[in-house]
């Protein structure tokens, strides 16, 4: 003899496999500290070319389950302005306090000598 399955009930089974396990949450969202970069790279290897980059912040959070367990979501997002900031503020302090920082009067950061009169070469020809 064959069952006939109810068709309601079998498209409700189906549609809950695509949501979450539900649980309780309890600790929400928090950073982790750990950061990392996001961009559209467009087929270009060049890592001297521009781009434009996204920061992103890694946070976690504990969900129990309905059977007790604990369960820990990791999950990426992009950072907000005050993150940013921090970030970037954390970044020139580390150079400064190694003396990374560059002035504009080191060699690598002047223009290249022009080969005629062995000043910089600005782009634009100068008037005498």
């Amino acid at each position: 003899m064959a069952h006939m399955v109810n068709p309601d009930i079998l498209k409700s089974w189906i549609g809950s496999k695509k949501l979450p396990y539900q649980g309780v949450v309890k600790r929400d969202w928090v950073p982790t500290g750990r950061i990392d970069f996001a961009t559209n790279l467009n087929g270009n290897d060049n890592p001297d070319q521009p781009c434009e980059f996204r920061l992103l912040v890694e946070e976690r959070r504990i969900v129990e389950s309905i059977a007790g367990n604990e369960n820990l979501e990791i999950q990426w997002r992009l950072a907000t302005l005050r993150e940013a900031k921090t970030v970037v503020t954390q970044y020139h302090k580390y150079l400064t306090e190694n003396s990374l920082v560059k002035s504009v009067f080191e060699p690598d950061l002047l223009p290249p000598l022009s080969q005629d009169k062995g000043q910089p070469n600005a782009g634009s020809k100068q008037q005498d």
